[in-house]
């Protein structure tokens, strides 16, 4: 190809070129006569492209903020914190406890004008046991203060200063709490069945329900059978005595029961007997009670109780706690077969040893 060719291949490219540039100017041209040839009313119908792509954006992003939303409300639901247990030793416990002694404080006088301390800002708890009954024992040498902690329990005597709450209600001066003490106390001119419907009787309880509601009390200290016979000896035996004085006081109050020594003065086979009676009441749904019983004996705090507190003298304090456990069985004589009776028994037998030698500084 020649030079003349090739200068003129080149002006017939820059024409091609500037004609196609005109080409799209022109259509430029025309797309604007259209827009600007519909009437503004319709024409503000037409979506903008850039508000298309804001408005397209902004829901995106409302429907993300409302899926995160969604999705914490449902983890919140699924991920719920389970409500806090609460626990006294090896026992799942409510809120609100049974019993609580808090800051007590008694003393009594000397001969020489001293005073004797015998609580000194004591606090003791009984927490009441998630979905079940609980026997709580008291175990401590003579002179420790066992007996006038639960006499306090059953408004019997009043501490000095501090206060004691009774689910979580404040005692008052008209506070009492049934209990069964060493001696049969029975109306001994009374039948059995109204002996154990009087505390209903001075409720205003018409007869036929205090009576029905005795004979319930009667079946589970297993005394039905001697409903009609009178509360003295020989028609009963001590031990039927004091079961008679025990159903008295469930019928009282059968939430909470008090013991002071309550089998101490029956013999073997009573004792037995009433052992058995007091693990019916613990047993018992219709019940479902708190028992707190003193006691000096050892073996009969291990047989029936789920809880026991040593206390060391001068002034009161509560030494030891020992949960006793044998798993998911009824309490029967049977237990004291179990492997692990033996071994509370020893356990508790060497605390006691050790209190009782304690230097006196540390006893006090």
């Amino acid at each position: 190809m020649g030079l003349t060719d090739s200068l003129l291949e080149d002006i017939r490219n820059k024409n091609q070129q500037q004609n196609a540039a005109e080409q799209i100017i022109e259509e430029q041209d025309q797309t604007a006569q259209k827009e600007n040839s519909i009437n503004p009313a319709l024409k503000s119908l037409i979506p903008d492209e850039n508000s298309i792509h804001d408005e397209v954006k902004e829901e995106v992003q409302e429907q993300d903020v409302q899926d995160v939303q969604e999705d914490v409300a449902e983890k919140e639901t699924t991920e719920k914190p389970v409500e806090s247990q609460k626990f006294d030793g090896i026992y799942e416990v409510e809120e609100l406890d049974v019993i609580r002694m808090e800051n007590i404080c008694k003393s009594f006088p000397l001969k020489n004008g001293d005073e004797f301390k015998l609580f000194d800002n004591l606090n003791f708890t009984i927490s009441d046991i998630k979905g079940r009954g609980q026997f709580v024992s008291l175990l401590g040498q003579s002179g420790c203060g066992k007996s006038q902690l639960i006499k306090m329990l059953a408004g019997l005597s009043k501490p000095d200063s501090g206060r004691i709450l009774l689910y979580g209600k404040e005692y008052d001066d008209k506070s009492t709490l049934p209990m069964v003490f060493q001696q049969p106390s029975v109306f001994r001119w009374k039948r059995v069945i109204d002996n154990i419907a009087l505390p209903l009787k001075l409720k205003g309880v018409e007869k036929e329900e205090r009576e029905k509601k005795a004979m319930e009390m009667l079946k589970i200290v297993g005394l039905e059978e001697q409903a009609d016979k009178w509360a003295r000896y020989p028609d009963l035996s001590g031990g039927q005595r004091q079961r008679v004085a025990l159903a008295r006081n469930l019928v009282a109050n059968s939430q909470i029961l008090l013991l002071d020594e309550a089998t101490s003065a029956l013999d073997i086979m009573a004792k037995r007997e009433m052992q058995d009676a007091l693990l019916n009441i613990f047993y018992s749904s219709e019940v479902d009670p708190t028992i707190i019983n003193v006691t000096h004996d050892i073996s009969e705090a291990v047989y029936l109780s789920n809880r026991i507190y040593i206390l060391k003298p001068n002034p009161c304090q509560i030494y030891a706690t020992i949960d006793v456990d044998f798993g998911d069985v009824r309490r029967s004589p049977e237990i004291r077969n179990h492997p692990k009776f033996s071994e509370y028994v020893k356990q508790i037998e060497n605390i006691m040893e050790e209190i009782h030698n304690a230097p006196k500084e540390e006893k006090k």
